[in-house]
């Protein structure tokens, strides 16, 4: 991938996320990308290598009822874009930060940060 800076490279992961294009979700990492997603369920562990983040997000993507992605902010290497989820029947909200480190053009590390607000 060409020289991309962090928040182009961030809006283009994104778009390709919000269409569920796989392919090129993956083409945006970098082989010795980490993922660590928020605790949700319990501890939160690592996942790393672009196949295995790649398999974890394939369940993850696309359209349909998902979180809305909001703007990226981005400086040097590092970006963080703010995502919403819909609310669920109670009222409450999940929404948080993705926050990404970039590398030549590619994503090295993205870590999840979320919250339930009311």
């Amino acid at each position: 991938m060409p020289d991309v800076d962090a928040r182009a490279l961030i809006e283009e992961f994104n778009a390709a996320w919000l269409r569920g294009d796989l392919a090129a979700v993956s083409a945006c990492l970098a082989e010795d990308v980490t993922y660590c997603p928020n605790a949700w369920d319990g501890p939160a562990g690592t996942v790393r290598g672009r196949a295995a983040v790649a398999d974890v997000f394939a369940g993850q993507l696309g359209p349909g009822d998902g979180p809305a992605l909001g703007a990226v902010w981005a400086t040097g290497d590092r970006a963080v874009c703010e995502w919403a989820w819909p609310p669920a029947e109670d009222g409450t909200v999940l929404r948080g930060l993705d926050v990404y480190r970039v590398r030549d053009g590619r994503i090295v590390a993205k870590d999840v940060f979320g919250k339930i607000t009311s």
